[in-house]
């Protein structure tokens, strides 16, 4: 019987694509697995892929950037399963501005992704602590090599990225005393539009292609680290913030 049989774990931003494969990948493990995101139409396909593989689910609709509305679907989770265990954080602003530099970034847009990444994510965190208290608990946050090393046209999420990676280890000294373990993710995946990218256009990738020359399956090689980050065998690894991308992290 796996470890996470009967476990409970949330994943913010549960819409995404490798949101959805984290979820598959913990409920093949046993795991009842609660997606957060902004809409109901966000979170489509969110519970059908979850049950692909045989799971329990629950797909909430909640504003991130709402602590009341956080808190009111993290309760919501916990009455229906009964407990929280783990928590994934992989939301980001849908309207960040990526593609922009420092100097053309508006007041608007800068306010809209930190509200997310990092705000919302310590809203969720919050909301999910009273429930770890007592037993324990994981918590991974999804960081990003950006964060790590400035990348020309991608500073502005870069900055929201590297306040995930200190809000990482801030809550991993503050909620030690709680035996809750913090570390973050900072992956190289595979998504529909970097596949499309690929399709049209592959030489636009090639320069970001790291070292071992694939890009990572979101379930296969960011789950499995995930699944690692959120088990009993990393018990004694708390606030760091591990590149899961190929070793790109190197060539920045």
């Amino acid at each position: 019987m796996s470890e996470f049989e009967g476990k409970v774990v949330i994943v913010a931003g549960g819409g995404g694509h490798v949101a959805k494969a984290l979820a598959k990948s913990f409920a093949r493990e046993g795991a009842s697995v609660v997606g957060l995101d902004i809409s109901d139409q966000a979170l489509e396909g969110f519970t059908a892929a979850v049950a692909e593989v045989g799971g329990k689910s629950l797909a909430i609709a909640c504003d991130l950037r709402d602590w009341t509305s956080l808190k009111n679907a993290v309760d919501r989770a916990a009455k229906e399963f009964g407990r929280i265990d783990i928590l994934v954080n992989t939301a980001t602003a849908r309207t960040n501005p990526v593609w922009k530099d420092l100097e053309d970034c508006t007041l608007e847009e800068m306010t809209e992704l930190m509200a997310v990444s990092p705000i919302g994510a310590l809203g969720v965190m919050q909301a999910v602590l009273p429930y770890m208290k007592e037993n324990g608990g994981k918590i991974i946050n999804f960081g990003s090599g950006s964060g790590r090393n400035p990348a020309l046209g991608l500073c502005p999420y870069g900055i929201s990225k590297a306040a995930m990676h200190s809000l990482t280890k801030a809550a991993a000294a503050e909620w030690a005393k709680y035996k809750i373990n913090v570390n973050g993710v900072l992956p190289f995946a595979m998504t529909p539009n970097m596949q499309k990218t690929l399709d049209e256009d592959p030489a636009k990738i090639e320069g970001f292609m790291p070292p071992l020359k694939w890009i990572g399956d979101p379930e296969r090689d960011i789950g499995r680290v995930v699944l690692f980050l959120a088990s009993s065998a990393s018990d004694f690894v708390t606030g760091q913030n591990l590149p899961v991308d190929g070793g790109q992290d190197m060539m920045l």
